[in-house]
């Protein structure tokens, strides 16, 4: 992998869930992994969905292969959380590439 191409600062938050004193499940994403990555922008298409026009916004990072990431963590960048769709590690390139889209929250 190109070193030079790993421009982006990320933010990796791993997905904790505590028990209250009363008992309920509480989930939080709490600061996992700092690291730097290569950002693809995917094209965006047009999405209507119950008369709404939405824009889905999709990334893919694309980071070093030793990167400690999950399906259930979340990726920051640029002060925006996405949600990771699916993880490809690719051996030959010794990197990992995240398929991700924009959470509103």
């Amino acid at each position: 992998m190109n070193s030079a191409l790993l421009k982006h600062p990320i933010e990796i938050q791993a997905l904790q869930t505590t028990k209250t004193e009363y008992g309920t499940i509480k989930t939080e994403y709490v600061k996992k992994y700092e690291t730097r990555a290569h950002i693809i922008f995917n094209s965006e298409n047009q999405v209507i969905s119950e008369g709404e026009i939405f824009y889905p916004v999709n990334r893919t990072f694309v980071v070093r292969s030793y990167v400690p990431v999950t399906e259930t963590d979340r990726i920051i960048y640029d002060s925006k959380k996405y949600k990771i769709l699916s993880i490809n590690k690719n051996d030959y390139y010794g990197n990992i590439e995240i398929a991700t889209t924009l959470v509103n929250e």
